[in-house]
Protein backbone atom coordinates (compact mmCIF):
# COMPACT_ATOMS: atom_id res chain seq x y z
CA UNK A 1 0.00 0.00 0.00
CA UNK A 2 2.91 2.51 0.79
CA UNK A 3 3.84 2.39 -3.14
CA UNK A 4 0.92 3.95 -3.91
CA UNK A 5 1.46 7.02 -2.32
CA UNK A 6 2.52 10.10 -4.05
CA UNK A 7 5.85 11.12 -5.09
CA UNK A 8 6.31 14.21 -2.64
CA UNK A 9 5.32 12.28 0.61
CA UNK A 10 8.16 10.38 0.87
CA UNK A 11 9.46 9.21 4.04
CA UNK A 12 12.16 11.45 5.48
CA UNK A 13 15.68 10.52 7.38
CA UNK A 14 16.59 11.85 10.75
CA UNK A 15 19.01 14.31 8.87
CA UNK A 16 16.08 15.86 6.63
CA UNK A 17 14.47 16.64 10.44
CA UNK A 18 17.26 18.02 11.96
CA UNK A 19 17.62 20.34 8.74
CA UNK A 20 13.89 20.90 9.36
CA UNK A 21 14.67 21.99 13.33
CA UNK A 22 17.61 24.15 12.36
CA UNK A 23 15.29 25.91 9.74
CA UNK A 24 12.90 26.67 12.78
CA UNK A 25 15.36 27.60 15.18
CA UNK A 26 16.71 30.20 11.94
CA UNK A 27 12.94 31.75 12.03
CA UNK A 28 12.32 31.73 15.76
CA UNK A 29 16.08 33.80 16.67
CA UNK A 30 14.81 36.31 13.42
CA UNK A 31 11.29 36.55 15.68
CA UNK A 32 8.91 34.80 12.89
CA UNK A 33 7.92 32.12 15.71
CA UNK A 34 6.72 32.58 19.11
CA UNK A 35 8.18 30.54 21.74
CA UNK A 36 4.95 28.17 22.00
CA UNK A 37 4.64 28.25 18.00
CA UNK A 38 8.31 26.95 17.93
CA UNK A 39 8.24 24.55 20.37
CA UNK A 40 5.48 23.07 18.84
CA UNK A 41 6.50 22.81 14.98
CA UNK A 42 9.97 21.33 16.74
CA UNK A 43 8.17 18.60 18.15
CA UNK A 44 5.88 17.63 14.84
CA UNK A 45 9.07 18.02 13.01
CA UNK A 46 10.55 15.33 15.05
CA UNK A 47 7.49 13.09 15.11
CA UNK A 48 7.14 13.73 11.09
CA UNK A 49 7.96 10.93 9.07
CA UNK A 50 6.71 11.86 5.70
CA UNK A 51 7.94 14.69 3.47
CA UNK A 52 4.09 16.72 3.30
CA UNK A 53 4.27 16.98 7.24
CA UNK A 54 7.38 18.39 7.00
CA UNK A 55 6.33 21.00 4.55
CA UNK A 56 2.90 21.88 6.37
CA UNK A 57 5.41 22.72 9.03
CA UNK A 58 7.94 25.00 7.01
CA UNK A 59 5.73 26.38 4.04
CA UNK A 60 4.31 29.48 5.17
CA UNK A 61 8.00 30.94 6.40
CA UNK A 62 10.60 32.42 3.61
CA UNK A 63 13.92 31.00 2.94
CA UNK A 64 16.44 32.51 4.66
CA UNK A 65 20.03 32.76 3.32
CA UNK A 66 22.65 29.68 3.85
CA UNK A 67 24.62 29.27 6.86
CA UNK A 68 28.16 28.98 7.19
CA UNK A 69 28.90 31.06 4.48
CA UNK A 70 33.03 32.86 5.66
CA UNK A 71 31.81 36.24 7.03
CA UNK A 72 34.36 38.96 6.24
CA UNK A 73 34.50 42.89 6.70
CA UNK A 74 33.43 44.53 9.14
CA UNK A 75 29.78 43.90 8.24
CA UNK A 76 30.07 40.33 7.52
CA UNK A 77 28.80 40.33 3.79
CA UNK A 78 31.67 39.31 1.07
CA UNK A 79 30.72 40.99 -2.11
CA UNK A 80 33.21 39.11 -4.37
CA UNK A 81 35.84 40.72 -7.32
CA UNK A 82 32.91 41.90 -9.53
CA UNK A 83 31.43 44.08 -6.66
CA UNK A 84 34.54 45.68 -6.13
CA UNK A 85 35.48 46.07 -9.51
CA UNK A 86 31.83 47.72 -9.84
CA UNK A 87 32.99 49.95 -6.22
CA UNK A 88 36.30 51.22 -7.93
CA UNK A 89 34.39 51.95 -11.25
CA UNK A 90 32.03 53.99 -8.86
CA UNK A 91 35.11 55.89 -7.37
CA UNK A 92 36.80 56.42 -10.33
CA UNK A 93 33.48 57.50 -11.96
CA UNK A 94 33.03 60.17 -8.88
CA UNK A 95 36.78 61.32 -8.77
CA UNK A 96 36.23 62.33 -12.37
CA UNK A 97 33.00 63.89 -11.66
CA UNK A 98 35.28 66.55 -10.17
CA UNK A 99 37.19 67.86 -12.47
CA UNK A 100 36.01 70.52 -14.93
CA UNK A 101 34.89 69.85 -18.41
CA UNK A 102 37.81 72.42 -19.67
CA UNK A 103 40.53 70.18 -18.23
CA UNK A 104 39.18 67.06 -19.05
CA UNK A 105 39.07 68.54 -23.05
CA UNK A 106 42.80 69.72 -22.15
CA UNK A 107 43.66 65.92 -21.17
CA UNK A 108 41.69 64.27 -24.13
CA UNK A 109 43.45 66.92 -26.81
CA UNK A 110 47.17 66.69 -25.48
CA UNK A 111 47.65 63.80 -23.08
CA UNK A 112 46.16 61.32 -25.78
CA UNK A 113 48.05 61.90 -28.22
CA UNK A 114 51.46 62.51 -26.18
CA UNK A 115 51.10 59.46 -24.66
CA UNK A 116 49.96 57.58 -28.51
CA UNK A 117 53.08 59.19 -29.00
CA UNK A 118 55.65 58.08 -26.52
CA UNK A 119 54.19 54.55 -27.14
CA UNK A 120 55.16 54.36 -30.47
CA UNK A 121 58.20 56.13 -30.42
CA UNK A 122 60.05 55.07 -26.99
CA UNK A 123 58.52 51.08 -27.05
CA UNK A 124 60.36 50.18 -29.76
CA UNK A 125 63.94 51.28 -28.66
CA UNK A 126 62.94 50.57 -25.41
CA UNK A 127 61.97 46.63 -26.09
CA UNK A 128 65.48 45.50 -27.30
CA UNK A 129 66.98 47.11 -24.79
CA UNK A 130 65.06 45.70 -22.15
CA UNK A 131 65.57 42.52 -24.13
CA UNK A 132 69.17 42.59 -24.33
CA UNK A 133 69.47 43.53 -20.43
CA UNK A 134 67.60 40.41 -19.48
CA UNK A 135 69.03 37.82 -21.74
CA UNK A 136 72.73 39.16 -20.52
CA UNK A 137 71.57 38.37 -17.07
CA UNK A 138 70.20 35.24 -17.40
CA UNK A 139 73.84 34.03 -19.11
CA UNK A 140 75.28 35.44 -15.96
CA UNK A 141 77.05 38.85 -17.25
CA UNK A 142 75.21 41.35 -14.74
CA UNK A 143 74.40 38.54 -12.49
CA UNK A 144 75.93 40.44 -8.80
CA UNK A 145 76.80 38.39 -5.82
CA UNK A 146 74.43 36.88 -3.81
CA UNK A 147 74.31 38.49 -0.03
CA UNK A 148 75.17 35.67 2.31
CA UNK A 149 73.37 35.58 5.94
CA UNK A 150 75.15 37.72 8.84
CA UNK A 151 77.27 35.19 10.60
CA UNK A 152 77.78 32.87 7.99
CA UNK A 153 81.32 32.53 6.23
CA UNK A 154 82.15 31.05 2.51
CA UNK A 155 84.19 27.96 3.07
CA UNK A 156 86.27 26.60 -0.16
Amino acid sequence: MYFLLPDDDLRVSDAERDEAVEFLNRHYAEGRLSEAEHSARVDAAYAASHDSQLERLTGDLPQLPPTGLARRGPSGLHLGPAAAVGAVAVAVLAAASVVPPDVWAMLLGVGLPLLMMLLFTVAPIAIPVLAFVWIARALGGGASRRQLPRGYTRRF
